[in-house]
C-alpha cells in the first residue's frame, strides 16, 4: 500500500508550484489531496463526488478535468490510460527527476503501485517494438495482476 504523508506532499507541491511561478489553488489542492489519500485510482467523476461530499460549493466534473490536466502537466498526477483513472505521483516529495512512471494494477482491489523502470529496460522494449514493426510506443506501461494481499485471499 502506498504510504504518503498527505500534508507533507501537499506542502511540497505548493513549494514546487511557487518555484515554477504557478498557483496551487484551493480547488487544485482539493483534487490533489483526494488523490493522495485515495486507496486506488479514481475517475474524474469519483474525484468530483469525493470533493463535493462535504462542500457547500460543488465542483463540476468539467472543472475536475481541467484541474487534472493541470496536475498532469506539472507531473503531480498520472492518468492510467487503460482504466481512464488517476492517481497521485508517488514522488511528490522528491526533489529530483524520475524515469518514466510504470504502474502495477491489482485486478481485485484496484491498488496501484508506481514503479521505476530503467531507461535500459525501456530501450530494450523500444527495440523489440521496432523489430515487430511499431515505430513508437507509449512510454507508460500498465501491468495488471494481483497484489500480495489479494493473491493470499
Amino acid at each position: 500500500m502506498r504510504t504518503v504523508n498527505s500534508e507533507k506532499a501537499i506542502s511540497d507541491v505548493e513549494q514546487k508550484c511557487a518555484d515554477r511561478g504557478i498557483r496551487l489553488t484551493r480547488r487544485r489542492k482539493e483534487v490533489l489531496r483526494t488523490l493522495v489519500l485515495a486507496e486506488s485510482a479514481l475517475s474524474a467523476y469519483e474525484i468530483a463526488e469525493q470533493c463535493n461530499a462535504d462542500s457547500n460549493d460543488p465542483m463540476p466534473a468539467m472543472s475536475v478535468y481541467r484541474i487534472l490536466d493541470f496536475l498532469r502537466d506539472q507531473q503531480f498526477v498520472h492518468r492510467l490510460e487503460t482504466a481512464n483513472k488517476y492517481i497521485s505521483c508517488s514522488h511528490l516529495s522528491c526533489g529530483h527527476d524520475h524515469a518514466q512512471s510504470q504502474f502495477l494494477i491489482c485486478n481485485e482491489c484496484r491498488k496501484v503501485e508506481e514503479i521505476d523502470f530503467s531507461s535500459e529496460a525501456f530501450s530494450v522494449m523500444e527495440k523489440a517494438a521496432s523489430a515487430a514493426g511499431f515505430s513508437s510506443i507509449s512510454p507508460q506501461l500498465e501491468v495488471r495482476g494481483l497484489c500480495d494481499s489479494c493473491e493470499i485471499n
